[in-house]
């Protein structure tokens, strides 16, 4: 092997590690906007106490599982998840984000 293939060999690897490397970080500090899996609820929807659905439902998961929010013992798994927001999950989110309403556009783009 000659020394133009060597250098050529070692500057192709080094450009591969680089842009390996650069893929990982860029990667690492690019989250997607809303996670899939959400593409049947409404992340728009303002959601505050009164409010019901799939969506509270979702917000009520994340306030348990990112938060650690104890929102009681209803619901179908007897956890809190009830789609119902009621004063436990005002709470909850009060404690976890400072507001009273929010949708779950904010909740998953603004931690």
């Amino acid at each position: 092997m000659n020394e133009n293939t060597k250098k050529y060999l070692i500057v192709g690897g080094i450009a591969l590690l680089v842009v390996i490397v650069l893929n990982k970080v860029i990667r690492s500090i690019t989250v997607p906007a809303i996670p899939e899996g959400y593409s049947k609820l409404n992340m728009d929807m303002v959601l505050s106490k009164g409010s019901t659905g799939d969506e509270v439902a979702e917000l009520q998961r994340i306030l348990i599982d990112e938060y650690d929010a104890d929102l009681g013992f209803t619901g179908v798994d007897r956890n809190g998840v009830d789609g119902e927001f009621g004063s436990m999950t005002e709470k909850a989110l009060l404690n976890a984000k400072g507001v009273k309403e929010i949708s779950l556009k904010q909740i998953l783009t603004k931690k």
